[in-house]
């Protein structure tokens, strides 16, 4: 039993060996930084993303399995914390917050960081990844759209029957002058901009219809009887008919 109110075994570390952990590999990912040979140094740093992309994808699905405040509870564990905080995967609360910053709080590996230079603000890695939209399927009538925040992206689920049910996402963001979407109305594959007279898009492609403009992104979809998943970061190649 210890003799003071630290936790002297968290699994199968000790705080202070899980603070020295942290610390080693932090050390050791600035070291990685300061190669000369360009080409070892991307191939590390591609490693490093696969590896970031491999537990990003089974954290996120084994989160979102717990049940209702599982999470709050777990997160309380150093090692843990810092886990669920590499992958923006803390409930979105104030108290949470708080808690990454107190007197004992750990050293965060900078691993959405790797690969910016010392000194440089820091940037998120992208990784391309499914993101499921939640209650999307009982909640998205036919022939008609969602709006959703989906990791930072502001977007348009659309979802399109006419023989059957197609789904399509774009930005949420006019291209005029990025005013909000969320009003437009949906016919078949046109998406009309209540913000501006005549503004109107192909949401299978995002391009102006009958008019001059730029398009709006899209973003793939992925679709079955259970869920509805948004692709972000990934490339998008539009679906349409071959005449």
């Amino acid at each position: 039993m210890a003799a003071n109110n630290e936790q002297e075994r968290i699994g199968y570390m000790t705080s202070s060996g899980w603070e020295k952990l942290l610390q080693q590999v932090n050390a050791q990912i600035e070291e990685l930084e300061q190669i000369s040979d360009s080409e070892v140094k991307d191939k590390v740093f591609t490693l490093l993303a696969g590896i970031d992309a491999i537990h990003r994808e089974s954290l996120g699905r084994l989160v979102s399995l717990f049940k209702e405040g599982v999470l709050e509870q777990v997160i309380n564990d150093p090692p843990i914390h810092t886990l669920m905080e590499l992958y923006d995967l803390l409930p979105a609360l104030e108290e949470h917050q708080e808690q990454q910053y107190d007197k004992n709080g750990f050293p965060v590996i900078p691993l959405d960081v790797i690969t910016g230079s010392k000194g440089a603000a820091p940037v998120k890695s992208v990784i391309p990844h499914w993101v499921p939209v939640p209650d999307a399927q009982s909640t998205l009538e036919p022939n008609s759209i969602r709006s959703v925040n989906i990791d930072g992206h502001h977007i348009i689920l659309c979802r399109v029957h006419i023989t059957d049910d197609e789904y399509f996402a774009v930005s949420a963001s006019c291209a005029q002058d990025g005013s909000s979407l969320e009003t437009a109305t949906l016919n078949k594959y046109t998406l009309t901009c209540h913000n501006h007279q005549g503004c109107h898009y192909d949401i299978r492609q995002g391009t102006r219809i009958a008019a001059r403009g730029d398009s709006i992104d899209c973003y793939p979809v992925e679709a079955d009887e259970k869920r509805i998943m948004i692709g972000i970061d990934m490339d998008f190649v539009p679906n349409l008919p071959v005449f």
